[in-house]
């Protein structure tokens, strides 16, 4: 019975699409250039929903998906100097559009609205159960991405610089056309190659994937990761609540440090922060059976962070076993001084002025709370990874030097070595405790792992 009504809240003809504003009734080729500078849409119309399916389903951030805002009309001509469609992407969840100027540089337009019921198989797509997944895509926020970018720069880790913006039914989109005419999206530069000219991605002149950047790590003794760059980077994602860090939402600035190639973290694809789906019956229940941990609602309280940080763990585990318990506290002081009342505050005000209006008032104060939370929180999560402590070497020649400083304490010191096994150079020396142990008689060096 339940379950009928259920399907009678929803809707048995509900049907979901990427938003997107019809064009006019002419072929493709006949459509002209848009010539409107500015349009105003509501970038998910249909997560409109009756009082009685928000009862049980949640409100989540369904006002700002419904609210109509002024966005600017992308010209493909002229932006960025003349862009030219290259190659369409994306996740199951979310369509993307690769973009190029004449120069090389690439930038990516990423669908706001996602159709996560993609990833079923084609004969649940249709589904109840695949409206549902659809329709819990209004528990994310379709303005995050704005206010994340001062953030960012105040904390001092690497960023894109969102824009959202309308694309017109223009011909010059050729193939893509259909899929992407009449969408509100996201436009970025991809952090991809060569960058030197951007601040944001730290001016750096090889950006690499997660996979090329771990197969250097792994197969070269001359490369290290930036480790507490990377757990700047970590602890926003927590402060923000962002559950999506897989390796494939990483790329990897590279840069040269006597004779080392040192990486740095560039976070992207930030499209689950702010998450708020835990305010209703039937997604209360789902958060109960436990098959999605990970999917944690934003809240005052930093917690659950082996859960929130699922994703991520396994890249967690490799880059920051190097870091001491002091080195932890003393990023997690910086990152919070960092985000100072008047950034939270002014980053914010990148929303749209109704959309701030509706929804900003109480993220920033969850915000503000969890960064005040934030040196205790990290603390469990902290020996959670040093339970089982991974320290990571290289194929080539390397002599590892295990000492028992203590019954509660080891020292590893991983130093380069020729095949006739003189030493060269140490390159890491890190201490390792119980989670229980916090002072430390010897210093972990993580000299050659940061500029």
């Amino acid at each position: 019975m339940l379950g009928l009504f259920m399907a009678g809240c929803i809707g048995n003809k509900y049907t979901h699409s990427l938003q997107q504003v019809p064009p006019p009734a002419q072929s493709a080729a006949a459509i002209p250039a848009y010539t409107d500078s500015t349009i105003t849409v509501a970038v998910g119309e249909h997560y409109g929903r009756s009082g009685l399916h928000t009862f049980f389903y949640g409100k989540h951030y369904r006002p700002a998906w419904t609210t109509p805002v002024e966005f600017r009309v992308l010209d493909l001509s002229t932006e960025k100097g003349g862009l030219s469609p290259t190659q369409q992407g994306g996740s199951r969840q979310t369509k993307n559009l690769r973009l190029e100027t004449a120069d090389g540089k690439e930038y990516v337009l990423r669908s706001v609205d996602k159709d996560p019921a993609t990833a079923l198989p084609e004969k649940w797509q249709q589904s109840y159960a695949a409206n549902i997944i659809r329709d819990a895509t209004s528990a994310t926020h379709p303005y995050a991405a704005l206010v994340l970018p001062p953030m960012a720069e105040a904390i001092g880790i690497h960023h894109t610089k969102p824009e959202l913006v309308y694309i017109p039914h223009d011909p010059r989109l050729g193939e893509y056309l259909e899929d992407f005419g009449g969408m509100v999206a996201l436009m970025e530069i991809r952090p991809n190659d060569d960058l030197s000219g951007e601040p944001g991605m730290g001016n750096s002149e090889n950006i690499k994937s997660t996979r090329a950047m771990l197969k250097d790590r792994f197969f070269e003794n001359d490369s290290h990761v930036d480790a507490r760059y990377y757990l700047r980077a970590r602890l926003f994602d927590m402060l923000i609540g962002d559950w999506s860090r897989h390796e494939d939402n990483w790329r990897w600035a590279q840069y040269k440090h006597d004779d080392v190639k040192v990486y740095q973290a560039v976070p992207r694809d930030r499209d689950n922060v702010f998450y708020k789906l835990n305010d209703a019956i039937i997604p209360w229940l789902f958060m109960r059976t436990g098959l999605k941990k990970h999917f944690r609602t934003y809240s005052d309280n930093l917690s659950n962070l082996d859960d929130l940080n699922r994703s991520g763990r396994n890249l967690d585990e490799t880059i920051l076993a190097s870091l001491s318990y002091q080195e932890w506290m003393e990023v997690a002081d910086s990152v919070s001084s960092a985000l100072t009342d008047e950034v939270v505050e002014q980053s914010f005000r990148q929303m749209p002025d109704n959309i701030y209006q509706l929804t900003a008032t109480p993220i920033m104060a969850q915000l503000k709370s969890r960064r005040d939370k934030l040196n205790k929180s990290i603390q469990k999560y902290y020996k959670s990874l040093m339970r089982e402590a991974i320290v990571v070497g290289t194929d080539k020649h390397e002599r590892f030097e295990i000492e028992v400083l203590s019954a509660d304490e080891v020292r590893v010191q991983v130093t380069r070595s020729t095949k006739r096994g003189k030493s060269d150079d140490s390159y890491l020396t890190g201490c390792f405790r119980p989670p229980t142990q916090k002072r430390s008689t010897c210093t972990a060096s993580t000299a050659m792992m940061s500029l």
